[in-house]
């Protein structure tokens, strides 16, 4: 007998495996269509056929097999429709086998069919798993002890059987179980990885579809790992041609990034390189958005706001991700909206703004040079120009106005130099890298020129035409403290002019050594 149950046990575990294989899907979706459940009862009954075919006989019309349990693997994948058609093989095989409808088939029909239908019914309404497997098989257990003591009487072999029906019974069900487990944990690394294959396919769609934003992701190194579309459009380079190279030293300016580095390495006190700039800015000030100038795979320059950040993985820093965004035209719409703003609209020369920053950077550029350096200031008034406005008319006067503004350009003529709108009939030039004699010489053409335009002026003190009086100043920047120094004496220069007759230039050293003189002889 033993053999033949061993038997037994070999092709239940076999089928349960198979089915396990082959349904493995369809038994973890959940609730089960009454055709899967009829197929789960036929599958099983098939199991059960080739059981009777390794039954044990016990005498001539009594045999034993494993039938009772596949019902109870039937009743648990498919319910009590799926027992029912699996007890209906057994019985059909237990006819067919075994010499027809005798009283001992009759007896084991009715049998099985109380196990399927018990553990039909067990299986759909207990709720616990060992529950109702131990429900089933004691049931199962219950109806082959009865029959066997009204058969056969309760022998050695009946203890063997249904010891090992019971233990055959708890086997399945363990086996059934791990593979449940199995199936569910395998279910959820399936889905695990879905669920990742799908957020990969996300973000690289969002990574690539970043429209009109370069993204470059680099390694701890530096090395580029990922270089999108929009960058691939805005450099004009290939991922291929980038991808484990280093950055930034391929596409930005090294200038840029070099001036960068040593102004680290001051700030720090230890050497950064150019490596080592992004690298900084990922990790101490990951939200500030910097402007730098890149360089196109054809040599094009475009000005972008990069903003570095560190990539992260379980809070660890892997490297970087840099994000450009092309402002080249927004600079030039603001440098051309700043020019505008530095412009006087009436002269269309540099307004009063203007002219006070280019006094404060020419005075800083001074102070910065290795060698003495001097800066000069002009600054000239119309004479009398209240007086031209009443005679002639506002509109005259700003005519008057951009005549002689022009003609101060004509007369300064270096790129260096500013020729500025100080305010009202006032204006001022700024010469830088000239000496006072130098200075003189300039403002001296200036009142020549405007003189020699020969601009009717009815009503001024001093002529028939426009005329201008002028005030110059000359400082060494190292050695006089504040740029206002220089426009308070080019001022004095120019206060002199008017009170001694107008149309005249005055250097500011003759009106001190004129005050000095006073003081003295006072």
């Amino acid at each position: 007998m033993l053999r033949y149950m061993i038997a037994n046990f070999a092709l239940l575990t076999a089928f349960l495996f198979l089915f396990n294989q082959l349904f493995r899907r369809y038994l973890n979706d959940g609730p089960r269509s009454l055709r899967l459940r009829l197929l789960i009862g036929a599958l099983h009954g098939g199991c059960a056929l080739l059981l009777l075919l390794f039954s044990f006989r016990v005498n001539e019309n009594t045999v034993i097999d494993f039938r009772h349990i596949i019902v109870i693997c039937s009743a648990y994948f498919g319910g009590l429709p799926a027992s029912l058609v699996t007890a209906l093989f057994v019985a059909i095989g237990r006819v067919a086998f075994f010499g027809g409808f005798t009283p001992s088939a009759t007896t084991a029909i009715i049998t099985i069919a109380l196990v399927g239908i018990g553990s039909g019914l067990i299986m759909q309404y207990v709720g616990l798993y060992w529950r109702r497997w131990l429900l089933s098989l004691l049931l199962s257990l219950s109806l082959i002890t009865l029959r066997s003591f009204l058969e056969w009487g309760i022998s050695a072999d009946t203890s063997l059987y249904l010891t090992l029906i019971g233990s055959g019974g708890l086997f399945s069900a363990a086996l059934i179980a791990f593979f449940s487990t199995s199936n569910r944990l395998a279910q959820e690394l399936e889905n695990s990885e879905n669920r990742y294959r799908t957020l990969l396919t996300l973000q690289e769609a969002i990574f690539q579809s970043a429209v009109g934003t370069a993204v470059t992701v680099c390694d701890s190194e530096g090395r580029i790992t990922h270089f999108n579309k929009a960058a691939e459009k805005m450099l004009g380079y290939q991922a291929d041609e980038l991808i484990g190279r280093e950055t930034p030293l391929i596409f930005t300016d090294p200038k840029e990034v070099t001036a960068c580095a040593e102004q680290l390495s001051r700030m720090k006190g230890k050497p950064f390189s150019q490596a080592d700039v992004f690298i900084y800015y990922a990790m101490e000030e990951p939200s500030e958005g910097r402007e730098w100038s890149y360089i196109r795979k054809d040599g094009s320059r475009l000005t972008v706001l990069l903003t570095v950040s560190p990539l992260l993985l379980d809070g660890e820093a892997i490297g970087f991700i840099g994000t450009a965004t092309d402002i080249t035209e927004r600079k030039k719409l603001e440098e051309t909206l700043h020019q505008l703003s530095l412009l006087d609209g009436l002269t269309e020369i540099a307004n009063r703004r203007y002219f006070d920053e280019s006094l404060h950077e020419e005075w800083r550029r001074a102070e910065r040079s290795d060698k003495p350096c001097e800066l000069s200031l002009i600054l000239f008034d119309i004479d009398s120009f209240k007086a031209y406005n009443d005679v002639y008319g506002h509109l005259a006067g700003d005519v008057c106005l951009r005549k002689v503004a022009a003609l101060a350009k004509g007369i300064v003529g270096r790129p260096s130099d500013t020729v500025a709108r100080y305010g009202g009939e006032e204006f001022a030039v700024i010469l830088p890298e000239t000496n006072v004699e130098g200075a003189l010489r300039i403002a001296q053409k200036l009142r020549a020129a405007v003189e020699s335009e020969s601009i009717p002026h009815a009503g001024s003190t001093v002529g028939a035409v426009v005329t201008i009086s002028v005030g110059v100043a000359t400082l060494q920047p190292k050695e006089s403290g504040l740029p206002e120094r220089l426009i308070e004496e080019a001022d004095q220069a120019l206060y002199a002019s008017k009170a001694n007759g107008r149309n005249r230039v005055t250097e500011y050293r003759t009106v001190a050594k004129n005050h000095a003189d006073e003081y003295q002889s006072s």
